[in-house]
């Protein structure tokens, strides 16, 4: 990928973003919903374990689970957050290649 690619790339990324395209919009909250939807534990909180375990680690992140309302709407926000930024950036290259396929069958 050279530096226009990734200029490329990163403009189509800012326009999908701006949330003025609405058949756009749709498209990635499908996409964003079909990656989230089969998951059964947030994998948010499995990461959390792994980051500087300590004695108590898997307890608290246990109990952020299990009784901690705001930790739960956290983490299940962060995941789609992170889940919809991959699927724009996946779309932002499918995008990319198309136009990169049609200017060079032009």
């Amino acid at each position: 990928m050279n530096t226009q690619d990734v200029r490329e790339i990163k403009q189509i990324i800012a326009d999908l973003r701006s949330g003025s395209n609405r058949e756009a919009n749709e498209i990635i909250k499908q996409r964003t919903d079909s990656v989230i939807e089969p998951i059964k534990a947030n994998p948010i909180f499995d990461l959390l374990i792994k980051l500087n375990e300590t004695d108590n680690t898997k307890r608290a992140v246990q109990y952020l689970q299990d009784y901690d309302m705001d930790a739960q709407e956290k983490g299940i926000e962060a995941l789609y957050d992170f889940v919809e930024l991959r699927v724009i950036a996946e779309y932002a290259l499918e995008i990319h290649d198309h136009r990169k396929d049609y200017r060079g069958a032009a």
